[in-house]
């Protein structure tokens, strides 16, 4: 027999013997729906040829549920897939509905080893982290462990150096940190992340973002982040020459309807892309560049760079930096007329990507919560609102970080 494995856009077939050297295939859901072998829709009862078009199946169909049992016509091995229904085309190429509940495929063993395109394959990647807990730390719940006699609401050396490893371990695995109950104080929070002889990086908005609407604080106000409308996946600052290493969002009031944040792991994401998606839009966003123009009424700037660039650390080519923000992207002029359409359908794939609900971390936060994240290597956003929402934006230096959090973390 076999053993298979579910994975999110794929399935593994794992062999019992290793027949021509092929001990795992992996096979794309669409693929094995488009390659169906039953005699109800998919192939001619008599003839077998193929009676399903590929134009009609999902690219993003998944199985419902898989097993191993023996083909009941033949008794010999084979995997069984129920499928959600699916579409077919009508004798013009409209598409009618199905009237299945569900499709079931059988595929023997033999036949799928004959068939395997991605054989005893080991470069694989995981989905990004989604799950919010694992990016969590309550400080309310470190004062109460580790209260400092002489000062109740502070946290003793050992609760310090305890919640900068927690900040240097989850920021370093996942980049991003979400801070439950830290304070209003966004000032005394710069420090959690920076040595006090340190600064923050100030930018044309200025030292502190208030990202509220009505701002009167700041300078160059014109922009999306002052208003209540939804603010898309991004990275902050792609029109900069240098890039804010870190951002850390302080909350200072809620918005009363919506307003959430959430956050994707874009380095996790392009390995995803490269390796279970499309190689060929991870070349395309590697290698295009791309016009980052911020234009408002008294600031300009313009940087040129790959979507997704990558940096040579030991002989192996590697993501170093994200830059991704829809709002201030200029036009494509880079790109040969025949090969616009494919650059766009790269950008859209990635973005399809992006906006998968098992790819994103997503958090409501209070007053007093701060998230901080990884500004070259995560994506944030956060959605439209309605009421006096008030976020304390400040840009930190990667360097800054993460050698006041080393330090920290080594006492």
């Amino acid at each position: 027999m076999a053993q298979i494995e579910l994975h999110p856009d794929w399935i593994r077939v794992a062999f019992s013997e290793a027949i021509n050297g092929i001990t795992t295939a992996d096979f794309h859901y669409f693929w094995l729906r488009h390659n169906c072998l039953c005699l109800n829709g998919c192939r001619h009862p008599t003839t077998r040829e193929r009676l399903i078009d590929a134009a009609v199946i999902p690219l993003n169909i998944r199985a419902l549920r898989a097993v191993v049992s023996s083909n009941n016509d033949a008794k010999e091995p084979a995997v069984t897939i129920f499928w959600p229904p699916i579409a077919t085309k009508g004798a013009r190429g409209e598409l009618e509905p199905s009237q299945e509940k569900e499709h079931v495929s059988v595929f023997p063993l033999d036949w799928l080893r004959n068939n395997a395109y991605a054989v005893n394959r080991k470069q694989t990647h995981d989905l990004p982290p989604h799950d919010v807990n694992l990016v969590t730390v309550d400080y309310q719940d470190l004062v109460t462990r580790y209260s400092d006699p002489d000062a109740p609401a502070k946290l003793t050396p050992e609760g310090i150096a305890f919640y900068k490893s927690q900040l240097y371990d989850k920021l370093s695995r996942y980049g991003v940190a979400v801070i439950r109950n830290r304070g209003s104080d966004t000032e005394e929070i710069i420090y959690d992340f920076i040595d006090p002889q340190a600064d923050v990086i100030e930018t044309h908005f200025g030292r502190i973002e208030h990202l509220r609407t009505g701002n009167t604080e700041n300078s160059n106000n014109d922009q999306l982040g002052y208003t209540n409308l939804p603010v898309r996946l991004h990275t902050d600052q792609c029109y900069a020459e240098t890039v804010p290493g870190f951002q850390f969002l302080h909350c200072i009031r809620p918005a009363d309807v919506g307003g959430e944040n959430y956050f994707v792991h874009a380095e996790s994401a392009a390995n995803y892309l490269k390796t279970e998606v499309s190689r060929r839009a991870y070349d395309l966003l590697t290698t295009v560049p791309v016009r980052f123009d911020r234009k408002q009424s008294k600031f300009q700037a313009l940087h040129i760079d790959p979507i997704l660039r990558l940096g040579n650390k030991a002989g192996e080519h590697r993501l170093e930096q994200v830059r991704y923000s829809y709002f201030t992207q200029g036009p494509q002029t880079s790109v040969p007329f025949a090969d616009m359409r494919e650059w766009y359908e790269a950008l859209q794939t990635w973005d399809k990507l992006l906006y998968r609900d098992d790819f994103q971390i997503k958090a409501e936060l209070k007053a007093g919560d701060v998230v901080i994240y990884d500004n070259l290597k995560v994506l944030h956003a956060r959605n439209g609102f309605s009421g006096a929402r008030h976020m304390a934006g400040v840009y930190l230096s990667s360097s800054d970080l993460w050698s006041h959090l080393a330090s920290t973390n080594n006492k």
